[in-house]
This record gives C-alpha cells, structure tokens and sequence, in this order.
C-alpha cells in the first residue's frame, strides 16, 4: 500500500512543481518541460492506480492494460526528453527530430502492445511486484527479458545516443553559457542511469522497490529544468559563495542541532522531561542564532547570491544629487560594479547638438552617437526602453534595427542599454558593459532595471539639464536646479486661455526646489484639465519624481480619455515606478466650459475652497480623498464629484504647506485665514489673489518658510 501512495504523492508533487517552471521559455505551445513534467506525473498516479486495482484483487486484463499504459506511456516520456535536449534553444524547428519521436513513440506502442512476449501479467503476490514477461536472453549468471531490454533501450540506449549527440553540440558551440547548460542537461542522463542502476540494486533487498522505477526519471527532469532556467556561467567564485552560503547558513546550524541531539541522547538515555526541556532550549539557541546571523552573512560579500535587487535598490535610491557630478557617476558605477556584476557603464544624453554625447567618461572612451538612430525610433514604438544583447540578436519585433542595434551595441562595447526617454524625447542612453562573470544579461536583470527604471531617468534628466560639464561650478547647483525644473514645467503648461475664466498660481518652493507642482492641459475648446498637488520629499530627487510624473500624466492622458481611469494609471505609476514609498496628494480637476461645470477628483488634498459669488461666502468642496501611490486599487478609494459654477465664483486650491505653516508663537494659518482671504481679495484678478495669499502667509509667519507653498485660483467670469 505504501509504494501506491509513493506513486500518487510523487505524482502530485510533479504536478506542484510544475507550476514553478517559467511557463515562457519556449515557443508558442509553451515550455515543452512544463509538458513533460505533467505527463511524468501522470504516468506516477497511473503506475499507482495499477498498483490499486493489483491491491483490490481487479481483473487480471485491467491491472494489465493499466500496467502496459504505464510503461507505454515511460517509453514516450523517455523520447520526449531526449527530443526537448537535441531542441534546447535551437532556433529551427527541426522537423526531422519531430517525425524521429513519433517513429520511436510508435514502436513503443508495438512492443509494449502487440509483441506477444513484452508484457505478458501486472500483480502483486505475496508481497512482491511482478511484470511478467518472457526471457530474451539467458545465461549461468544474467537473465535478460524483453520488458528488461524495452527498459534499457528507453532509458539508456536512445538516451546515450542523445548524450554524444549534445555533448558534441557543446563541443562546437561558442556560447559558454549555452555549453553550461547543455553539458548539464547530459549530466541529467548520467542521473538517471545511476538512479536506474541503484534501483536494480535495491530490488535485491525489496522487490516492491521495483514500482518505484519511474522515481530514476526524476532527477534527468529536475536537472533538464534547472538548465534550461539557468542564465549564468557557473564561475569558480559563484560556486564557491554557493558553497560558503551552504555551509554557514544551512549545514552548519545543521551539524549543531544533530550534535546537541546526539549529545542529549547519550546524556538521558531514558529522555524525561529534562532532556525535552534541554532539546527545546538548545535547538530555540540554533534557531536564534541562525535568524540573527542569517542576514547578516547574506550581506558580506563574500556571500552574496545573484539576487541583488534590495541592496541594488537601496544604492542606487541613496545617491545624493546635491554632490559633485562626477561622484554622482561614481557612485552609479559602483552600484552597477558591485552588484550588477558589469565592468563599466556609460551615460550619454542629448547635448542638443543632434547627438548623445558621454558625460564624465575619459577622453579616449567617450561617444557621440545620432539622435535620430533608426533604431530608437523603432523601440519607442516599441515602448521597449531595456535592450540586452540576447533581444537585439533574436526578437522578431526589432529585425527591421536588427543590425543597427547589434552595431550600436558593437560600437559602443556594451551587451545592453536602457534608454531614458521623456515621451518621444530621447534624454539620454545608459550603455552596460560586459559583466565580469562573462554572464549574459538575464530576466531577473529586466525586472530589476525596469522596476528601478525612474531612477535611472532622474540621473540621467539631471546630468543633461543640469550638470553641463563645462559649467559645473560656476554657479549654485541648487539654484539652477530650481530655476530650470520650473520653467521645464511653466514652459509646457497650456495656460487657460477661456474667457469664461481667469486663472492665476503661485509656487514657491522653501529650498529652491521641491516636489510641489501645478499643470493645465488643454483638452479641446471646451474642456481644461488642471493639477495641483505635491510628491512627498524635499530637494532634487522630489522634484526629478515631480518632472517625471507631469511627463507621464500628458503620455497616459493622450491614451486614457476616461478621467477616472486616468487617475488610477497614475496611482499605478507611483506606486510601481516612482521611488518606493513616494506618494501625491493633491487635486486633478476639469472645467467643462459648454455647461459651466467642474469635474474633480480629491487625491488627499488638504484644502479645495470655494467662493459662492451669490451667497458670498467661502466653503470646503474637497470631500474625502485619498492619496496617490499607497493602495494598490484605488478605484473604490476615489470618485468623481462636481460642481456647477456661476459667474464671480472663485475656486482656490492649495498644498498643505499653506494651511499648516506657523507663526513664530506656533500658531497655525489655518484654513480659516485662507478663507478670509479669498473673501478679502475677491475683486482681484486671480493672479493677485494668488500672490496676496502667499504675502499674507509670509507676514504671519514673519520667518523663512519650512514647507513648499502652492496656490491655484481659478476666477470664473461666466459669459464674458
């Protein structure tokens, strides 16, 4: 009863583990190892139903047919192993390999079926499992039977073939990696026949052992989709810290606690309550150390795995754009060196000359490249900003560049280049060179670079608007920061230019620069979008994230004409792509001029007040909101709301920098002061209004300003 639960449970297991293979690897059927994992599987549950309906005392034909079907069923298992290996990232479907299978899949079925001394009884007598089958060769010392020989011919005989064949194919092959894994793939087999010949061998001591012979297959599987997963060289120093990780983190605490077992064990030979008491104790000890001292060994160097992106993350989050630029670039070196494992880097953004040009690399290593290269054009399309060698090579999408990619690639010694866009515009190119390990460039790489895509973009907006080399020094960094990153966003702004209304801001930032930011975008004659609001944070990295979503917010507008939707790709945006834990909080507005209605979304602003002409008083419209960037799916976290808007009426927006700032005596400003104001001022154009309240703010606080301060005033004059 044992080996046919053994059966099922291993069969379940394969079909668990089939869903950790990466479905994607191959072709448009999917990864063919994914089937072979299933189907072996299947022939596990079907070899322990066999060995039930045996138990069960079935009809003799059934556990027969159900036997032969097992072992049909092993022998293509073995044919599609060996077809998936001659395969293993071979670009031509080869046709001949295919119809080869199916001969070989055929004659499986014919032996197994119509041969009349294969299989000829399945049972289980007294203990013991038999597959009966007639003698094909026989000897003093060696008894061979054809069941014996269909079993040498499916797991050795073809398979050995296919090994000379893949190994000769890595003998000839100039992709080291590829040559890994194929020369892994052939240890598979080796795996297999050595758990083959322990399986004989155990049938000695247990005859039952024998059901169990589907097990040898396992390891060649295990092995087949560790290879083909596989995406780097095995060098002496990653097999080493393997082994370092190995022993200091599993086998060592390991050793411990069988020592301390041991040691117990002679000491209370009778185990009372004592010796549980001192296991507990001593194995809470192991367990303790192993989690205090378990990162911390993961942190060395020497340590390491290749799953770098945190610590990748954190490096490249924590550079401080306020130093030098050149340590800036330093410092992106270093995270890319030490991490990502790759020899050099360089960056080069547009120098407005129709060229990218290098910055802050030595004179004989710098580049100049075309703008207007075809091949960026085609990865716009694309939308495909990471190109590693291996898609430049062989993706379909870019065969019309293929050559133009392999070139720029070639030209500029890199095996992969993340390119910096703002929309169409092209900011800069960041070109990796070869990693040390000689490892290609792999999925795992793709995710981190995308997920950390926002923060390349930031170094490399800052290096071309910023840190011009030739100036570098001349003037206060922070202030140029400031100044143009303000006029970027004035500079692209459609000012309202409606006669139903009259709009003014101010945006003052308390440190030359900040993260607070306002836009107006035009959507037809009758409509006009505004944003107010502010990206957490203070200095240059807030108001990089600041640049970056305005640009995204025109890209998704252009595509997302529903306003709900659209506020819900930016959430998406700031959440997967900004710097982890940025968030917004602020207001995304719409007029529609044909009805005389405004359309909102409160995206935790602190304030939106109105002023009622007719009433002439001051209200909240506000509502609940919640800010941009935390949820995952803020679609039931927000909603539109509007109101109707008469001639005189006055709506003001503001960031929490207005209403929360303090006087010297600690007293708030309060949005009752905001309000006073707007009622105070109301016969001024909007554009004073917006002024007087920042004056009015600045003589209440008599004192430097510690918060940003953004004010909107929206002044509606109806049909004028």
């Amino acid at each position: 009863m044992i080996f046919m639960i053994l059966n099922i449970l291993i069969g379940g297991g394969l079909i668990a583990f089939s869903f950790t293979i990466d479905s994607h690897k191959s072709g448009h059927n999917g990864n063919p190892l994914v089937n072979l994992t299933l189907m072996l599987a299947s022939i596990f549950i079907l070899m322990g139903v066999a060995l039930l309906c045996c138990l069960l005392g079935a009809p003799d034909p059934m556990c027969l047919l159900l036997g032969r079907l097992t072992f049909l069923f092993m022998g293509m298992f073995c044919m599609g192993g060996c077809h998936v290996v001659l395969t293993f990232e071979s670009e031509k479907n080869n046709t001949f390999l295919k119809v080869l299978q199916w001969i070989l899949n055929i004659a499986c079925l014919v032996f197994i079926f119509f041969v009349p001394h294969m299989v000829t009884g399945f049972s289980i007598e007294d203990g013991t499992f038999q597959i009966m089958s007639d003698t094909l060769v026989a000897t003093e010392n060696i008894k061979i039977t054809w069941f014996n020989m269909y079993c040498l011919v499916c797991i050795v005989g073809i398979p050995f073939v296919t090994n000379l064949m893949l190994l000769i194919r890595a003998e000839n092959t100039k992709n080291r990696l590829l040559r890994q894994n194929l020369v892994l793939m052939g240890i598979g087999f080796f795996a297999t026949w050595i758990s083959y010949a322990l399986m004989f061998f155990a049938c000695l001591y247990q005859p039952m052992t024998f059901s169990l012979i589907l097990l040898c297959l396992v390891p060649q599987l295990v092995i087949f989709v560790r290879a083909s997963s596989n995406d780097q060289i095995w060098g002496k120093s990653l097999i080493f810290r393997t082994f370092l990780r190995s022993v200091l983190i599993y086998i060592l605490p390991s050793v411990v606690e069988g020592l301390i077992f041991a040691g117990l064990r002679m000491i209370f030979p009778n185990r009372g309550i004592v010796y549980y008491i001192l296991l507990a104790l001593g194995t809470s000890v192991v367990v303790f150390v192993w989690v205090l001292t378990g990162r911390r060994f993961t942190r060395m160097d020497a340590m390491r795995d290749s799953n770098y992106s945190e610590d990748f993350e954190n490096a490249i989050t924590s550079i401080d754009f306020e130093g030098d630029p050149a340590v800036i670039m330093s410092n992106l070196r270093a995270a890319f060196e030490k991490y990502v494992d790759t020899t050099e880097i360089t960056l080069a953004v547009d120098a407005d000359t129709g060229f990218l040009e290098s910055v802050f690399t030595e004179e004989d290593k710098k580049i100049a490249i075309p703008i207007d290269d075809p091949c960026f054009d085609v990865l716009l399309n694309l939308k495909h900003q990471i190109v590693f060698r291996s898609f430049a090579e062989h993706d379909y999408s870019v065969q019309s560049v293929r050559g133009d990619l392999l070139q720029l690639l070639d030209s500029t010694n890199s095996e992969a280049f993340i390119m910096l866009n703002e929309g169409r515009h092209i900011v800069g190119v960041l070109f990796l060179g070869a990693k040390t390990s000689h490892n290609p460039f792999n999925e795992y790489d793709y995710k981190v670079f995308t997920k950390l895509y926002s923060n390349f973009f930031v170094v490399g907006y800052y290096m071309k608007n910023i840190m011009n080399e030739s100036v570098v020094g001349t003037v206060n960094r922070e202030i140029r920061m400031s100044s143009q990153i303000i006029t970027s966003i004035q500079e692209n702004m459609d000012y309202i230019k409606n006669p139903k209304i009259d709009a003014g801001y101010r945006m003052i930032p308390a440190h030359n620069i900040g993260g607070e930011f306002i836009d107006m975008i035009r959507l037809n004659d009758q409509k006009h979008m505004f944003i107010i609001g502010a990206l957490n944070g203070k200095g240059i990295a807030a108001s990089m994230s600041m640049v970056i979503l305005k640009s995204i917010i025109r890209t998704d507008l252009a595509e997302t004409p529903d306003f709900k939707l659209l506020v819900e790709k930016i959430n998406t945006f700031i959440r997967n792509s900004l710097p982890k834990g940025t968030f917004f909080a602020g207001t995304f507005g719409v007029i529609d001029f044909s009805n005389d209605t405004m359309y909102y979304i409160n995206c935790g602003s602190p304030a939106l007040f109105m002023y009622n002409h007719i009433y002439n008083n001051v209200i909240e419209i506000q509502g609940e909101g919640h800010v941009l960037g935390f949820a995952k799916d803020i679609s039931k976290l927000i909603r539109i709301k509007k109101v109707k808007l008469s001639e005189g009426d006055i709506v003001l927006a503001c960031t929490d920098g207005l209403i929360e700032a303090k006087s010297l005596r600690g007293e708030g400003y309060g949005k009752t002061r905001v309000q006073s104001q707007m009622m105070e001022n109301a016969t001024f154009p909007a554009d004073k209004m917006a002024q007087f309240s920042y004056d009015n703010l600045v003589e209440f606080t008599s004192r430097a300003l510690e918060d940003d301060i953004t004010v909107l005033v929206l002044k509606y004059l109806g049909g004028k």
